[in-house]
């Protein structure tokens, strides 16, 4: 009987192991991540583990492939971060990871490797990643939290503000996260207030950092996320455990019965909204960010030609100018390029589209005056209202009160934020309706008789911006201007016109901006004076000249294609250091406070240097050939050579006067980085005078419109940039809004 005992409790246990091994064998791996392979005795898990984080411009995929215990590879890709900024961080961080190769995984400690200096997102997603990949090999991925320590945790981000930090109290409450208060920031207060309104509840209701930025407030909801992965682990937590994915709905909405849909809700797309609504249309309106207003409330104020309400309170009752003499200029500037009937329009309606606003919606807009165009017509004004910001008057007040009074004339009316347009709906030949996504992944049909595509551009797509420019511009305009209406036209046979065309830019700086304590501010404004002063040269990325380095710099750096290079000599930074620069500049826009006076000696300028080395602005290299080289500048030296030439007498062929140049001879030499900051992409779809946009073949789409920057580009010529005669993007926008408007009402309302 004992043995018998003996035999069954050995069966037992023999059946209770096999259980056990085929419990753990049937276990599933995350859907990202395959399971790996059973491991040798003397080994240690092998296979591949994968997690996605959200970079800056988009996913970061991070992979860690393991064999008997061991690293064999550790990298991480983001194909849409930016490829001067995050794209390079990706590539020094995968430099960092590859130092765990052939290392146990047990012993890879990703915590000992430093994010990317200017490139926060992306280095947190690629460190964040690398984490969560490490912690799947070891088996504890779907461990628990580590516990974090309730409490309030004061912390700093970089947000957008070049000039201070998102600061903000976190709280966490029985291990959860409970509260985040702004405390200080010195973002723009209309964006800033949708990170407020909608991530704040978002992150405290999901417990996680996954959850989606707001679009339109992408650097903003970045820095809030930043503070709470520093308040995780100021609490004692790991920040790389907070990513649970957030589930999307997958449900569909349909909204019929409308006559007009108009997509994207900015400037133009808000002035198409009220003349369709004023004009008698069912309207709708899909608007991808958390707030109106678009790149409209970032701008000072539209072209208006002699509107009458002004000529009456400022000139007498008589015009500024006369129309035809703008219009003669205009097309001669454009070389011929422009279409004319479009160029005639937008001058003869402008005015009356201002009065249209002020008369029928109560906008508000300081005096006529002119701008930096040689012939001084007064042609320009600025939006007025009570508050001001960095961008002067809060403009999304009054385009939120016009929006109000247009949705309530007709209890059919309505607009939706945070909603993407994706694809126009389309019957045989005909459109009608748009596809869209929420945020929190519902689809919505909306149908109607006709669409307005008013999605402001295309400078916030990385991919349209190389095929059709060149570069990836830094940006002053809202980033969810990603080409979306032109995308969807085009998908239905729509043509461009002058798409290629430079960029809209008013603003120079340095190629990377240092947002932290790094440097002081008057430190970032020697930085920013070097990529502004006129006794430097001035090259592109080629190592060519492209311009006098004593005109306009923040107007004419889209010749260098968005990036260029000032370039010194060791003799002109030395005289900088003990006796201070003899000219000075500073940048109108961007400017981060720093005081920087004339002949004043910069005694730290070495530190200040060495700073900007750190973070990419600065190149030193010993001989111009060598700083050729690391500039990957092939014309550098010739340029350097001629410039020194100018320097000794000759003739110099842009015409900048002898005594601002220094010749270039001796090394050390220094490349400071700068570029150009573009409020949007100019050239679009092809449209008539109807705004309808127009096929390949020159024929209209009759209930389709394109107003805006999505169809500037009628305007100009893809030779040379936008015009400066005051206001023309902002004019376009809202005088081809109203236009379009009017005409899909008249012909598609009630019928």
């Amino acid at each position: 009987m004992k043995h018998l005992t003996k035999a069954l409790a050995w069966m037992l246990c023999l059946a209770m192991a096999f259980s056990l091994a085929a419990c753990q064998s049937a276990q599933v791996e995350p859907e990202s991540t395959p399971a790996p392979t059973a491991a040798p005795a003397e080994g240690g898990v092998t296979g591949e583990f994968a997690d996605t984080q959200k970079g800056f411009g988009g996913d970061v995929v991070v992979t860690l492939k393991v064999e008997n215990g061991v690293v064999t590879s550790f990298s991480a890709t983001g194909e849409d971060e930016t490829a001067g900024i995050g794209g390079a961080a990706i590539e020094t961080l995968n430099e960092a990871l590859s130092a765990f190769v052939s290392k146990r995984v047990e012993d890879v400690d990703v915590s000992v490797v430093d994010a990317v200096s200017g490139a926060t997102v992306t280095s947190n997603a690629v460190l964040n990643g690398a984490a969560r990949v490490v912690k799947m090999a070891l088996g504890d991925e779907a461990a628990l939290r580590t516990p974090v320590k309730d409490g309030d945790y004061v912390v700093a981000a970089i947000g957008n503000s070049v000039t201070k930090y998102v600061q903000a109290k976190v709280s966490f409450k029985d291990g959860r996260l409970s509260g985040i208060e702004v405390l200080d920031h010195g973002e723009t207060n209309e964006i800033f207030q949708t990170v407020v309104d909608f991530l704040i509840p978002r992150l405290i209701e999901h417990q996680s950092l996954a959850v989606d930025s707001i679009t339109g407030a992408t650097v903003s909801s970045n820095a809030i996320k930043d503070a709470v992965a520093q308040a995780i682990r100021e609490a004692g937590g790991d920040a790389s455990e907070w990513y649970t994915p957030v589930e999307k709905k997958t449900d569909t909405v349909k909204l019929e019965g409308y006559d007009v849909i108009v997509v994207g809700l900015g400037g133009a797309g808000i002035a198409s909204y009220l003349s369709a609504a004023q004009n008698g249309a069912k309207v709708f309106g899909i608007e991808a960010a958390a707030k109106i207003g678009g790149t409209s409330t970032n701008v000072s104020g539209p072209m208006a030609i002699n509107p009458s309400i002004k000529m009456e309170q400022e000139n007498d009752g008589k015009k500024w100018l006369e129309e035809e003499d703008l219009i003669e200029d205009w097309l001669a500037y454009t070389r011929g390029d422009a279409k004319e009937e479009l160029v005639r329009l937008f001058v003869y309606e402008s005015g009356e589209t201002l009065d249209w606003l002020m008369t029928d919606y109560d906008f508000k807009f300081g005096p006529m005056m002119a701008f930096f165009h040689p012939k001084r017509w007064v042609v320009w004004c600025t939006y007025d209202a009570p508050t001001r910001n960095e961008y002067g008057a809060e403009k999304t007040p009054m385009f939120q009160a016009a929006l109000d009074k247009a949705k309530a004339m007709n209890e059919k009316n309505g607009y939706e934020l945070e909603l993407t347009a994706t694809e126009l709906i389309t019957e045989g030949d005909r459109i009608v309706g748009v596809r869209a996504t929420k945020y929190d992944g519902t689809t919505y049909e909306v149908y109607g008789k006709s669409v307005i595509l008013a999605t402001g551009g295309y400078i916030g797509d990385p991919d349209m911006c190389m095929e059709y420019l060149g570069n990836v511009y830094n940006s002053e305009a809202m980033l969810q201007n990603d080409g979306a209406g032109i995308k969807m036209a085009m998908a239905v046979g729509a043509a461009t016109y002058n798409i290629d065309m430079p960029p809209m830019v008013h603003i120079a700086q340095t190629k990377t901006i240092i947002r932290n304590d790094d440097l002081d501010p008057d430190g970032k404004a020697v930085l920013s004076a070097f990529v502004l002063k006129p006794d430097c040269m001035f090259t592109d990325p080629s190592g060519e000249r492209f311009m006098s380095e004593a005109g306009n710099i923040a107007f004419d750096n889209w010749k260098a294609g968005g990036t260029y290079y000032a370039i010194y000599s060791q003799a002109q930074m030395d005289e900088y250091k003990e006796k201070g620069m003899a000219l000075v500049a500073a940048p109108m826009f961007l400017n981060q406070g720093g005081k920087l006076e004339a002949n004043t000696p910069i005694e730290d300028l070495d530190h200040i240097l060495e700073v900007g080395e750190r973070y990419g602005i600065v190149v030193k290299a010993d001989t111009m050939e060598e700083l050729a080289k690391k500039l990957n500048a092939p014309k550098l030296v010739e340029s350097a050579k001629a410039y020194t030439s100018y320097a000794k007498g000759e003739k110099d062929p842009f015409g900048k006067s002898k005594e601002l140049f220094s010749p270039l001879e001796e090394g050390p030499f220094y490349a400071v980085i700068g570029a150009g900051y573009v409020y949007g992409s100019c050239g679009g779809l092809d449209i008539d005078a109807n705004m309808n946009v127009l096929r390949t073949d020159g024929t209209a789409i009759e209930n389709l419109y394109a107003v805006g920057q999505d169809s500037m580009g009628v305007l100009f010529t893809n030779k040379d940039a936008y015009v400066t005669y005051g206001g023309a993007a902002q004019g376009w926008v809202i005088t081809s809004g109203r236009l379009a408007g009017a005409n899909a009402a008249a012909k598609f309302a009630g019928n």
